[in-house]
């Protein structure tokens, strides 16, 4: 008898932000599961015990559908009848949304899972305001939604019943004998009551409410013993095959790593002299396959026993290692840990690897928060921090990075459009745009005396975050061709402001844009960033970086608690035809988090069509545990590489003791691509390679 398994829903009982668990997280849907049926086994939560589905939040009804295109998770909403009329903000007639105006964040609770006619997951659940205080909808209606396997959810909205006296605990089951959805629900009166109908996904968003009437008995469902879940709130269990159940450990348990091996090498007996040298001293660069839970694998360099492979290498030479004989090399699996923090007080950090006139080099450069003030840190003394060394290690605190610090930019300097830049310097990236090294930031400027609504400007003659915008700043090259050195502040452009099509400014709606990044695909180039609180994208020509060429559009809208009015920091990689764009949300601190969306590269696809993108209903990555320490307000993070060239993540998480927030910290640490093809940005570094594994050995055969 094939394996079953049960699959628990449950929220929880909120218990604070240092425990990744506020009421944002908490009033969510989370998952736990357990082999068979049987009450005694212990029920393993996934996702670290945080949540999985989240209620999406409801565009108001002022704003007109070509405005909400970005609103994905919300796509298939109808008007909510339950939403008190509000104006719409000035976004809308830029095509937008504006998260907090235009957009109702929500929580949920009583998360009830059950199966659809065709075997496909629903959910039912009461639908809260954000932080779990009742809406209005809970008095005539339940959120529906529906999922293949319960790693991504189709949000249909409420369903409506023909009544006013409460809609607790709402449950849905098949009846295959009838074809008919039954859902049942207790009343405010404490009675149970049902409705059925024969198609459950279209009653969502109907504007014909379901008819009511009074059960002979209660339907509960709902898990009542204690599954051994702190703070859990349970709602109720499914049974799911081992397939299902695989998927969902796939995507939210811990993958680990369970082998490592190195395929035999062979070598030419017939070769002599130094050929026959030369290619055993190649396989100095024979790398490791790690093998891991998921079955997906990786590759890592091997520091190999320099003199057993030159002994080999002198044999084969020497015409000494024979057809059919072998040697053993031992060798052990390359695994820097990085520094943890690697950067103290430097946030929105970009790493970068650059071939500097055949010199291999990395730099780093990041936004200076000191003591958690990047507007105007030290005191009036802003600056652009830049490291440069011929390791990633080296560029760290730890190993003497910050005080080898360049000043690239300083207060007081002037862009191209002879304007004091006084403040920020925020989000500092490094990319090659048209051949040349640049830098894509945002400085801002001293404040005027007046808000342009005319109010009293609290920055008058200050820096004023609202007056920065998204510059670029290029690497100036020789008439041959080559490179300036990047460490001198004088060999790059100065710093030009990047302006719309028509030469007007990227936000009209707010002024300030900022934490710009590169996006290119099909042959062409794209600009994403932040401004009005979400994410931006336009066309631009390399040649002429500092003008864009389409009209910007939103694409990524924070509709969950969990990414809480912002979506900002984008950056994107190509990964087996794949663009994945990771971004940040939840405000800076230690609520931060990091979300995705995916489209398809080299598919010609338009990037700045929402409907291109494909969005993660949670976070990709979250505060957690990292190698036995909390890190929280992980986020704006940036894909690069490492010396092995092995994909690496960089980003910052908040310095928080004891209640306090200090600002944020650097952090490196590798990605791993799990068998199904996502990024796994919290691998611990015993996950990542397993100790007992670390030594390995690499046969050469002679032929």
């Amino acid at each position: 008898m094939p394996n079953t398994y049960s699959l628990l829903c449950y929220t929880r009982e909120a218990t604070g932000r240092e425990e990744a668990n506020n009421e944002d997280i908490a009033y969510s849907m989370h998952l736990a599961l357990r082999l068979g049926d049987d009450d005694g086994a212990r029920w393993r939560p996934l996702n670290e015990n945080y949540g999985i589905f989240f209620a999406a939040g409801v565009p108001i009804a002022a704003v007109p559908e070509e405005s909400r295109r970005a609103c994905t998770a919300a796509a298939q909403y109808a008007a909510d009848p339950y939403e008190a009329p509000q104006p719409a903000s000035e976004a809308v007639g830029y095509g937008a949304v504006m998260p907090g105006v235009d957009i109702t964040l929500k929580s949920l609770k009583d998360p009830f899972l059950f199966r659809l006619a065709d075997g496909r997951f629903g959910i039912a659940a009461t639908r809260t305001d954000r932080g779990g205080a009742p809406d209005g909808s809970e008095k005539s209606a339940f959120l529906l939604a529906v999922s293949h396997d319960m790693t991504a959810f189709d949000q249909l909205g409420l369903v409506t019943l023909r009544t006013r006296g409460g809609v607790n605990r709402p449950s849905v089951a098949y009846d295959a004998a009838t074809a008919c959805y039954v859902v049942s629900w207790t009343g405010d009166d404490g009675r149970p009551y049902v409705a059925q109908t024969h198609d459950i996904e279209a009653a969502a968003g109907s504007n014909e409410p379901l008819d009511v009437a009074r059960a002979v008995r209660s339907q509960e469902t709902r898990y009542a013993d204690d599954c051994g879940i702190p703070n859990a709130i349970p709602g109720n269990v499914v049974a799911i095959t081992a397939v299902e159940a695989k998927r969902l450990d796939e995507r939210f348990g811990r993958i680990r790593n369970v082998g490592a091996c190195v395929p035999t090498q062979y070598a030419d007996a017939t070769q002599r002299g130094e050929a026959a040298r030369n290619a055993i001293l190649k396989l100095n660069e024979t790398r490791a396959e790690l093998v891991y839970s998921d079955g997906s694998q990786s590759a890592r360099a091997v520091d190999w026993d320099e003199a057993q492979i030159e002994a080999v290498a002198q044999e084969a030479a020497e015409g000494t290692f024979g057809v059919g004989q072998t040697r053993t090399i031992e060798g052990r699996i390359r695994q820097t840990v990085y520094p943890v923090p690697f950067a103290t007080e430097r946030a929105d950090p970009s790493v970068f690897a650059w071939d500097f006139n055949g010199e291999p080099m990395f730099m780093f450069i990041a936004t200076d928060d000191t003591d958690g003030n990047c507007v105007d840190p030290h005191e009036g003394r802003t600056h652009m921090p830049l490291r440069v060394a011929d390791s990633i290690e080296a560029l760290s605190d730890e190993a003497g990075g910050r005080a080898r610090e360049i000043d690239l930019l300083k207060c007081g300097d002037l862009n191209s459009e002879g304007r004091r830049m006084t403040g920020c310097f925020w989000a500092p990236e490094l990319h090659v745009i048209g051949g040349k090294l640049s830098i894509l930031f945002m400085p801002c400027f001293d404040g005027p005396d007046r808000n342009p609504d005319g109010t009293p400007n609290g920055r008058a003659g200050k820096p004023d975050m609202w007056t920065g915008s998204c510059h670029i700043m290029q690497l100036k090259q020789h008439a041959d061709g080559t490179d300036f050195d990047p460490r001198d502040p004088q060999n790059w452009t100065v710093p030009e402001p990047i302006l719309d099509s028509d030469g007007g400014t990227l936000n009209p709606v707010q002024r300030i844009s900022l934490d710009m990044t590169v996006i290119s695909d099909s042959g062409r180039w794209y600009y994403a960033w932040q401004q009005v609180g979400s994410i931006w994208i336009a066309g631009f020509d390399p040649s002429c970086p500092s003008r864009l060429t389409s009209r910007p559009r939103q694409i990524v809208v924070p509709e969950f608690a969990w990414d809480n009015m912002i979506a900002e920091g984008p950056n994107a990689i190509v990964h087996e035809g794949r663009i994945f764009l990771i971004y940040s949300g939840s405000l800076v601190g230690i609520d931060y988090t990091t979300g995705l969306v995916a489209a398809p590269a080299g598919a010609n696809a338009d990037l700045t069509d929402p409907a291109a993108w494909t969005k993660l209903d949670y976070p990709l990555q979250k505060s957690g545990v990292y190698n036995g320490r909390w890190q929280l307000g992980t986020g704006h993070g940036m894909w690069s590489h490492d010396e092995d060239g092995n994909l690496i993540y960089v980003f910052h998480n908040a310095e928080y003791d004891n209640g306090c927030y200090g600002g944020r910290d650097a952090q490196v640490r590798r990605v791993h691509w799990s068998a199904e093809g996502m990024p796994i940005l919290d691998m611990q570094s015993d996950e990542e390679l397993d100790p007992s594994y670390a030594d390995i050995t690499m046969k050469i055969t002679a032929c």
